[in-house]
């Protein structure tokens, strides 16, 4: 930082230029809790961080252009930007820049030091752009399209080859368009108004607008005219260069559309005494970590599955069309005829092996002992209770045994299963047997597709049109339960309470004439009764209304399908619940759930359309807009299963033959989503993009706490305070000093000196990885004169609980309490689950029984004084989800959804007892829920699925008096 940018003023002076601001236009808002005494703020230092460029400039009006530390509740650290603090009056915030191939992603492109660092000249032209959660976060709570806390957004773009002059040009978001930022400007948002070199305008959106082909032009969309590239681009009449060194580019020499280096800002006017920071316990800071969304970036791959066999080239015929996985071990199954290693492989790295083929888990390395023989592609796979694989699609050999549609196999070997004798037909004039779709509920294998009956050598045979289900015990149709659909199915799902089963496809009706509207929900008892009336909506009015896929993902039921629709559906009363459209590009073809989220493979890889049912509202240039939100998509997507909410930083960058795009999706056991279809290449995760035959593996996000420091102490000199502390940097992470209400040190050392400290300064130090997850603070170090504290433990670990773990007994409202009898139930030593990792009291179910989803327990402890009790902290784990209660009230829940909880409740995360482990969550509980005399603590542990492998529990409730 320059000397020219240091300068002080008093105590006074700010005051009186921060009241004259908010007197002249800005709306209060409430002040920093009291605890929080306002430090000087001049955006000198991490310390000093500032709210915002503007604010800066409004403090100091000498202050010149550049780097800054900026700081809101919503950054969570002060971060550098760049400031423009000459046009206009200054105040203006980097946000990115370059020259040709900006992203459209939502995490941007580099770091916010490359964008501060690097502001203009040759070096810059590779773009870098503040991801749209920092560009979100610089506007410190307040919308994007705010008027009020901002001045919309600037481009400042080059107008000659060499750089010398330069182009203002400003846009601002029509109101209640834009409540963050997206990168995804060629999807045409809408805008309010707009002004290119001192013309303007008017109803236009940030895919194409301006007032001539010329200069007064910005395109920001790829299109065949400007050659695709993506950048800030003009008019057809201004010609660009191919050189390294020039600020107006373009793909061909002397081409029209050329692309100037341009420079994007924004101007938050936002004021250090606007913004409201959370004060610090006084237990510290609990643990924050991120969703478990997948990297965007595919993981390296060596094998694939390439070449189209009988299935024909039709697009429903792609190369991948299934996943399922037994053990350690992914099947792959589709319409391929090889199984290769690279692009062009020859010898022993290309093997013949059409439709299904097998690949370790792990390490994506295909498996050679599987060797199935089928004559035709497979669209259906299931892991069946007993580790067998069944396998559906449109084969009639299998072995060398004539077998259609439907066969179970080894899953080691690919051999034949003789047992499963049940065949498959379609009696319809040339009908063709065509198994779409596969899920296992409860005892029995569901079916959907093309069929009409079941034969079997003894049991003769059984109608089922177009779906079915087969008891797992016996291995035949169950002759009591046919939709008798009138059409095609292509997916099944059995519901998450075993009630229903869901269908998707082609029909229009059901057994008795009943409308079923290319979706059904079918009881499950026998009879095959609708469950509930299911009426879609679709995205047009035409006749593309066919349904491709269907699966329910926590307490929402997903369909996919015609004209782009990826849409969610409240399981009760089938109410649309949310509405996603994706343009240009086509159908959704696959859809499944994991780590609480949903996912949704399609043929698109332009945008998502969010809370919109109109798919012609999302044609481009339109003004006439009935979506919230644009983001970018590339053939599969992720979407939030408690919100519905598109998820926008998983952005993979994925191509596919003839742009055909996903048709198998499956989230595998360590995490892993599995993407299959058409896919010709992915992006990988250091940015370079990589062969892929057929599929790709995108690996989770950390999303587990680091270590928490621990042994903070500080030391002070005068107003300087030296703290230092022990712990664990995470891998590429950082330790983060907070004082009283915010962050104002980020070091990767263990120990900081902490100018301008008073003897009422809160200190606290946490743990950051890179990828945005917190551990839990260190105890709050206070002034030498801070009254003592007895520690208190109320709760120790390995102490000893009463459980119950069955699925025959139901537990009242009231189990929570004091008042309850809890005197049957079983009691033990924490740590109680069972599976993988040290437990002391096993309290698994009996062999062959089911394990209950939801298992309770409880213990009661005394306390004598609860008034000198000045701080509380409970820890335990989450594996997979918990509730905790203190005499009846929720203290804290992790890993569950929203609103009340069941007995059926699932959890959103799959953790395994490790991971649980190694990140426990922690709550500061109020002293006020505790009474002098018996208290009531009460666990509830929620698993992800009904096979978990694992379940533990443990807790400690401590605190300070």
């Amino acid at each position: 930082m320059r000397s020219s940018v240091r300068r002080s003023l008093s105590t006074s002076l700010r005051a009186v230029l921060a009241t004259s601001v908010v007197a002249a236009g800005l709306a209060a808002v409430s002040a920093p809790s009291p605890a929080a005494a306002a430090p000087a703020v001049d955006g000198l230092t991490q310390a000093t961080a500032a709210a915002s460029c503007w604010e800066v400039k409004q403090l100091n009006g000498s202050a010149p252009s550049g780097a800054y530390w900026i700081l809101t509740p919503q950054l969570k650290v002060p971060t550098r930007i760049y400031c423009d603090q000459t046009t206009d009056g200054g105040g203006w915030a980097l946000i990115g820049r370059g020259r040709e191939n900006w992203t459209y992603n939502y995490d941007g492109k580099g770091t916010a030091a490359d964008v501060a660092d690097q502001v203009t000249g040759t070096g810059a032209f590779s773009p870098r752009q503040l991801s749209g959660a920092t560009v979100t976060a610089l506007m410190g709570g307040k919308r994007i399209d705010d008027p009020t806390y901002g001045s919309g957004v600037r481009l400042r773009r080059a107008t000659d080859p060499a750089g010398a002059t330069w182009q203002e040009s400003r846009f601002t978001f029509k109101a209640d368009s834009r409540d963050r930022w997206t990168w995804a400007l060629g999807a045409g948002l809408p805008l309010a108004s707009f002004s290119i070199g001192g013309s303007g305008g008017t109803e236009a959106t940030t895919r194409n607008f301006g007032t001539d082909d010329g200069f007064r032009r910005v395109w920001t969309a790829e299109d065949p005219a400007n050659s695709y590239v993506r950048g800030f681009t003009y008019g057809s009449t201004v010609t660009g260069s191919t050189s390294s060194s020039s600020y107006l580019y373009s793909k061909n020499a002397g081409g029209a559309y050329a692309v100037p280096f341009t420079q994007v800002y924004i101007r938050p006017k936002l004021l250090s005494s606007q913004l409201s920071f959370t004060a610090i316990p006084a237990g510290g800071t609990a643990p924050e970590t991120i969703r478990a969304a997948p990297r965007s970036g595919a993981l390296p791959t060596s094998w694939g599955v390439t070449g189209l066999g009988a299935g024909g080239t039709t697009e429903n015929a792609g190369e991948v069309q299934a996943f399922a996985q037994i053990g350690g071990t992914v099947y792959v199954g589709g319409n391929f005829t090889t199984v290769q290693k690279g692009g062009s492989a020859t010898g022993s790295d290309k093997v013949a092996q059409p439709y299904l083929a097998a690949f370790d888990a792990t390490t994506g390395e295909p498996v050679p002992s599987f060797k199935p023989q089928l004559n035709n592609q497979v669209k259906a796979l299931a892991a069946l209770p007993d580790g067998r694989l069944a396998v559906g699609g449109e084969f009639t050999s299998v072995g060398g045994s004539s077998r259609a549609g439907l066969v179970v196999l080894n899953p080691s070997t690919g051999a034949l299963d003789t047992s499963y004798k049940t065949n498959v037909e379609n009696r319809l004039t040339g009908g063709k047997v065509s198994v779409r779709g596969l899920d296992v509920g409860g005892s029995y294998l569901y079916v959907t597709g093309a069929f009409t009956h079941f034969t079997h050598p003894s049991a003769g045979e059984r109608y089922a049109k177009g779906g079915a289900r087969i008891d797992l015990s016996t291995g035949l149709a169950d002759a009591k339960w046919n939709p008798d659909f009138n059409g095609t199915g292509t997916a099944v799902d059995a519901s998450d309470d075993g009630t229903a089963v869901y269908f998707s496809g082609y029909f229009t009706q059901m057994r008795g004439g009943q409308t079923a509207d290319r979706a059904a929900a079918i009881s499950t008892a026998t009879g095959a009764a609708q469950a509930k009336a299911w009426q879609p909506t679709f995205s047009t009015a035409g006749s593309a209304r066919y349904q491709q896929a269907v699966k329910q993902v926590a307490g929402k039921v997903w369909l996919g399908g015609s004209q782009h629709s990826m849409f969610s559906y409240d399981p009760t009363t089938f109410a649309l619940e949310n509405a996603h459209i994706t343009k240009d590009g086509g159908d959704f073809q696959a859809i499944t759930g994991g780590n609480g989220l949903a996912f949704g493979g399609c043929h698109c890889e332009q945008w998502n359309y969010s809370d919109t049912t109109q798919y012609d509202s999302t044609s481009p240039g339109s003004t006439n807009v009935t979506w919230s939100q644009a983001d970018k998509i590339y053939y599969v997507g992720a979407w939030d299963a408690t919100t519905g909410d598109y998820v926008p930083e998983f952005t993979p960058e994925m191509r596919a033959d003839q742009g055909r795009g996903v048709w198998a999706l499956m989230v595998a056991s360590d995490g892993t989503l599995w993407a299959g279809g058409t896919l010709t290449s992915a992006v990988r995760e250091n940015g370079t993009n990589q062969w892929v035959g057929g599929f790709a593996r995108f690996a989770v996000r950390p999303h587990t706490a680091p270590a928490k420091p621990s042994g903070l102490a500080a030391s002070t000199s005068g107003t300087t305070a030296t703290l230092t502390w022990s712990g664990s940097l995470p891998s590429g992470g950082t330790f983060e000093v907070l004082r009283n209400d915010r962050v104002i040190g980020v070091t990767t050392s263990k120990q900081l000196t902490v100018a301008g400290s008073s003897s009422s300064d809160r200190f606290v130090v946490r743990a950051a990885d890179s990828w945005g997850n917190r551990s839990a603070s260190t105890a709050v170090v206070g002034p030498p004169s801070a009254p003592a504290t007895t520690p208190v433990d109320l709760v120790t670990s390995g102490s000893t609980w009463s459980y119950l773990v069955d699925n025959n007994v139901s537990v009242p409202s009231s189990w929570t309490s004091g008042s309850f009898d809890a005197r049957a139930w079983p009691t033990g030593k924490a740590v109680l689950g069972w599976g993988k990792g040290p437990i002391t009291t096993d309290i698994d179910v009996a062999a062959g029984a089911t394990r209950p989803l939801t298992s309770y327990f409880r213990q009661q402890v005394t306390v004598t004084n609860r008034a000198a009790i000045k701080s509380l902290l409970l820890t335990t784990r989450a594996d997979d989800g918990v509730a905790v209660y203190v005499n009846g009230k929720e203290v804290g829940r992790a890993n569950l959804p929203e609103g009340a909880l069941t007995r059926g409740t699932y959890a959103t995360v799959a953790a395994s007892t490790a991971t649980a482990v190694a990140s426990p969550v922690s709550w500061n509980v109020p002293p006020s829920v505790l009474v002098d005399g018996v208290n009531t603590i009460a666990v509830e542990v929620h698993s992800n699925y009904r096979l978990t492998p694992s379940l533990s529990m443990d807790l400690t409730l401590t605190g300070t008096s």
